[in-house]
């Protein structure tokens, strides 16, 4: 690969971001996004999003635990040179990527969130994240906080679009 053949950020598809390390190797923990976690498995690299430019880094091994995804990268042997990437973004040419957006829960982004039983509004929706095969909204607490909340049918209470306005039942604890 070439620095001519690296493409912009505008032509690929943001595909998860590095959550944290996993062992002492250097080995990380991806939150998958846009792409099926399997797909990882025929990926020889993805590009870091690393000051707004795109770096390749390949991929050494890919395994799969309990629904997450580990990636261990030829270049980061350390747990000490993964912390440096936890929160990089990983993103794949569009074109070569198979992959759909998730159009179903990309709009819930600047959505209020609304707790069902105390009807005390939890913040904003800052981004939808498919984590280990679940949906999990990152949410802005007023206090600046961010707080994970799962999203499932079963806990949506009511749904505004136009108010922008989510009423979800909180699972106990989430939220302590």
């Amino acid at each position: 690969m070439n620095i001519q053949s690296i493409p912009t950020i505008a032509q690929c598809v943001e595909v998860g971001t590095i959550a944290r390390p996993h062992g002492k190797e250097g080995e990380v923990l991806v939150n998958s996004k846009n792409v099926a976690q399997e797909d990882f498995n025929d990926l020889p690299y993805v590009f870091f999003c690393l000051q707004e430019r795109l770096v390749p880094f390949f991929i050494q091994k890919v395994t799969f635990k309990n629904n997450s995804v580990f990636i261990q990268f030829e270049d980061i042997k350390t747990m000490e040179k993964a912390e440096l990437y936890v929160g990089t973004k990983l993103y794949l040419e569009a074109e070569n990527c198979t992959a759909e957006e998730d159009t179903e829960h990309l709009d819930l982004e600047g959505f209020t969130i609304v707790d069902a039983t105390t009807r005390k509004e939890i913040g904003i929706i800052q981004e939808v994240i498919t984590y280990s095969m679940n949906i999990v909204l990152d949410v802005k607490k007023p206090d600046g906080d961010s707080v994970l909340l799962p999203l499932a049918d079963d806990l949506i209470k009511e749904c505004d679009e136009t108010g922008k306005k989510l009423v979800l039942t909180i699972p106990d604890g989430i939220l302590e």
